[in-house]
């Protein structure tokens, strides 16, 4: 194998028809088969190997949806489904160790620390699936699916949520819960990355930009510039590093919008890998050599008053292809 693809896919809600979610809304018989047809073209586009999926009610929907592309029923791995709220999956060609996981606690170690604050915040709003792969014979990946708290405001029960202090205060929840969880995504990603050469890669809807306070919490520092080599290599072990970053340091785009609200183009979804992919890493297996954001189908709606149909995701999607070393 001289390459792989690795792409994240959030679907808009993706329900079987005539199934009642978020108070009142379904899908017709029409209106579905529209969807899983457009997820469909939309999968065959990306043309990938692994594939990380957000807002899933059900699985037998995500398999109609991929039935006519590569990926069989087999390749398709959804956890904790129960149809009333949305889950994350995980869609590959690779074989799996052991079984995948789904993560609803947030770590101990995190919610402990954080005093006040995490401890409202236990779970994460929608749980993680984790799993390794095997890509080649002696050679895993550990891979992990996320979609944390939207920006959307908290509103609690009882606030008058056209007050604009309120919604100010709403705000804050969803940074406080969504930090939390990036917190306790970043720990996941510690326990996989530490001490060894297994490649990590983690794949979602992060719901904010790729260096907000929030990304960089689950990416990890840098060394200082002035460290020992000894302790830059230990950061580096650490770090996640973003495909857009990378291709921004190979060219000259630097901007990769995934998703419009009001006017304000954002990266919200993301790929992130560990240094075994990172180019300036010399003992790297190989590199992000390209990435492609799907996003022909998102509208502007303060240029346009086309609305997106309802059978489309009002995310674009990314694609990342890791190239193997000679």
């Amino acid at each position: 194998m001289k390459s792989f693809k690795v792409g994240t896919f959030n679907l808009y809600n993706l329900v079987l028809p005539n199934h009642i979610y978020y108070g009142n809304k379904k899908y017709s018989n029409e209106d579905f088969d529209k969807k899983v047809q457009w997820i469909g073209n939309q999968v065959e586009k990306m043309d990938t190997e692994i594939l990380g999926f957000q807002e899933i009610f059900h699985r037998e929907a995500l398999v109609s949806a991929l039935g006519s592309t590569h990926f069989s029923a087999e390749h398709i791995h959804v956890l904790g489904e129960t149809g009333n709220s949305p889950v994350v999956g995980l869609a590959t060609t690779f074989p799996l160790i052991g079984e995948a996981e789904s993560i609803s606690q947030i770590p101990e170690e995190v919610t402990g620390a954080i005093e006040g604050v995490a401890g409202h915040y236990t779970t994460f709003s929608r749980p993680v699936l984790k799993a390794r792969l095997q890509l080649e014979e002696d050679l895993q990946v550990t891979v992990i699916v996320a979609h944390l708290k939207s920006k959307r405001p908290s509103i609690v029960e009882g606030e008058d949520d056209d007050d604009f202090l309120v919604k100010a205060i709403g705000q804050t929840r969803s940074l406080l819960r969504r930090s939390v969880e990036a917190t306790g995504l970043r720990k996941l990603v510690l326990d996989a990355l530490s001490d060894n050469d297994e490649p990590v890669i983690v794949i979602g809807d992060l719901n904010d930009a790729t260096h907000s306070v929030t990304s960089s919490i689950i990416a990890g520092p840098m060394p200082w510039k002035f460290d020992s080599l000894e302790k830059k290599k230990k950061y580096w072990d650490r770090a996640l590093y973003s495909a857009f970053d990378i291709i921004a340091l190979k060219s000259f785009k630097n901007e990769w919008p995934t998703h419009i609200f009001n006017g304000h183009y954002e990266e919200l979804d993301h790929i992130y890998v560990s240094q075994e992919f990172f180019f300036r890493n010399k003992d790297r297996l190989g590199d992000v050599n390209f990435v492609h954001v799907l996003d022909d189908h998102l509208k502007d709606d303060t240029l346009s008053r086309d609305k997106l149909p309802k059978w489309q995701s009002d995310h674009g999607q990314v694609v990342a292809s890791v190239r193997f070393r000679e």
